[in-house]
């Protein structure tokens, strides 16, 4: 905990510190390039393409070995981050393929939409950034795609209403949940939270990305978290109404396309399991010694088993 002086100044000036933007991006990523030495030569470029909604932001990693014609993969990240979650995985992946990761609506540097959408309107963002990147029928064809939490559903929906852009999905950690359960975690999750002068809503973001983070999560990497969940700002709890008013017990069964669901061992492998059941073509990958934390302690082991599916 905080020491408080007289006033709270202490507390409020590491607040303050912690919510100046310029400041926090730079001390949270400055190390971001070195962090992996080996990977050096690959680079993470951003790029704005227009969507329904404004501007949308992606991250772009080129294939190092561009003669490797793998698909190209996608990646939707889970609330309330950016694309930058993906940092580590897109930089292992793209050793042979193109990697993109957009920012969903509202989140990292993508325009939000006017108001809370349900998850065709998120899918149907995606769907105008692929056709604006050049893929689909009257394009390059379809690409993979994956998604973790909130992004699980945005690949999934898609799929479903363009398959021209989804070739194979791989679905980490599916939030499924039906009936009372799902109005419960709406009621829970869906709602508008409001910045406080004392930044103790703040603080609750530090503990859980940075205090409570897996152990092998360096406190840099943590940090970044913070820093990505800090600036969707207000529309911090936006996709949580597009993933807890989905009828996703509607929607699994129409996806067509092959899945594979690497099945990480937190909160969310038995409702990864349930959702599998509802999936026509799918793959269960168990991985136990994974939990929270994954794409950030696991990106090999993610990696591997997605290579693998992806490339056959």
């Amino acid at each position: 905990m905080l020491r408080q002086n007289a006033g709270g100044l202490d507390r409020r000036r590491l607040v303050q510190g912690l919510l100046s933007a310029p400041l926090a991006l730079a001390w949270a990523r400055a190390t971001a390039e070195t962090a992996h030495p080996a990977r050096e030569r690959r680079r993470i470029r951003r790029r704005y393409v227009d969507f329904r909604f404004g501007q949308a932001h992606v991250h772009v990693a080129e294939a190092l070995d561009a003669s490797a014609g793998n698909t190209p993969l996608m990646c939707f990240h889970p609330t309330a981050l950016s694309g930058d979650f993906y940092r580590d995985f897109m930089l292992e992946m793209s050793a042979d393929r193109r990697v993109m990761a957009m920012d969903t609506p509202g989140y990292g540097r993508s325009d939000p939409p006017p108001e809370p959408q349900p998850m065709s309107e998120l899918a149907g963002a995606a769907a105008d950034v692929l056709d604006a990147l050049g893929y689909g029928a009257n394009g390059r064809g379809a690409v993979d795609l994956i998604g973790y939490h909130t992004g699980c559903f945005i690949a999934a929906e898609l799929a479903v209403v363009r398959p021209d852009l989804a070739r194979r999905l791989v679905l980490p950690g599916i939030p499924y949940r039906v009936g009372e359960e799902r109005k419960e975690m709406y009621n829970q999750y869906a709602r508008r939270k409001e910045l406080k002068e004392d930044g103790s809503n703040a603080m609750e973001v530090w503990r859980f990305w940075v205090t409570e983070r897996h152990p092998e999560v360096s406190l840099q990497r943590g940090a970044s978290h913070f820093v990505d969940h800090l600036q969707s700002g207000p529309y911090s709890w936006w996709a949580y109404h597009s993933v807890f008013s989905y009828p996703a017990e509607e929607r699994l069964p129409l996806v067509r396309q092959p899945v594979l669901v690497p099945n990480t061992h937190g909160n969310l492998q038995e409702n990864s399991r349930e959702a599998a059941k509802l999936l026509p073509d799918v793959r269960v990958v168990e991985m136990p010694d994974l939990s929270h934390g994954a794409f950030d302690v696991g990106v090999d082991r993610l990696a591997a088993v997605s290579r693998e599916f992806l490339d056959t």
